[in-house]
């Protein structure tokens, strides 16, 4: 499972094309609104196809246009993060959705929960998901997880490798400049609101963990 929903704003023209197989793909950029303020806004690639994609195209969506975007959030380690879109929305009054930004997962912990304590009493669980596409044949995505508070305990007591996990929160980005090569580097991290463990026992321990755990830079 992998489903988004977000509030952005229109960045670039949309960009209608026709495939070899006829079918229309239409690309676009929007700026997203940060998870905390104090967060810089993020920029993210959205495509979508067919009757969709025709549909973006005759709306005549020009920069600065503020929508509603659902779809699934496709993370590859080379290339972009990108969101397909299943569904949009063209948002008239802006004040009334100031924090549309929520996504539902379902996947494997890609490792055991990294967990850290600070004097305050908080703690955090940092760890990954492998989120299985529609199709068998496609590689899954991969997300990194922010749990902190009552989250992150339970991802510390009951999450290992391989557990099947259900997610629910926010969207969000890191940057820092990397102390090697001093480029500017970021990554998609999600903040997560509520972990669910799904399945049994027995379901955790005899499926097959995910064949690779890392981190995917945004």
């Amino acid at each position: 499972m992998n489903h988004l929903v977000l509030l952005g704003v229109v960045l670039t023209p949309l960009a209608l094309k026709t495939t070899s197989t006829d079918k229309q793909i239409c690309t676009f950029s929007v700026a997203i609104r940060p998870y905390k303020r104090e967060d810089p806004s993020w920029v993210l690639n959205v495509c979508a196809w067919g009757k969709l994609a025709a549909g973006l195209a005759g709306a005549d969506l020009t920069a600065g246009t503020i929508l509603v975007l659902e779809g699934d959030l496709r993370i590859e380690k080379s290339r972009p993060a990108e969101l397909q879109l299943r569904s949009f929305h063209v948002v008239s009054e802006p004040a009334d959705l100031p924090g549309v930004n929520s996504i539902a997962l379902v996947g494997r912990a890609g490792r055991n929960p990294e967990m850290r304590y600070f004097e305050s009493g908080s703690v955090v669980a940092n760890l990954t998901l492998a989120v299985n596409r529609r199709s068998r044949d496609d590689k899954p995505d991969w997300f990194n997880l922010e749990a902190w508070g009552k989250q992150a305990q339970v991802a510390a007591d009951y999450v290992r490798k391989g557990s099947l996990l259900g997610i629910t929160g926010s969207v969000g980005s890191q940057a820092w400049t990397d102390r090697t090569t001093g480029e500017e580097r970021s990554k998609i991290v999600i903040r997560v609101d509520r972990l669910d463990l799904l399945g049994s026992k027995r379901d955790n321990d005899s499926n097959p963990e995910p064949a690779a755990d890392e981190e995917i830079p945004f």
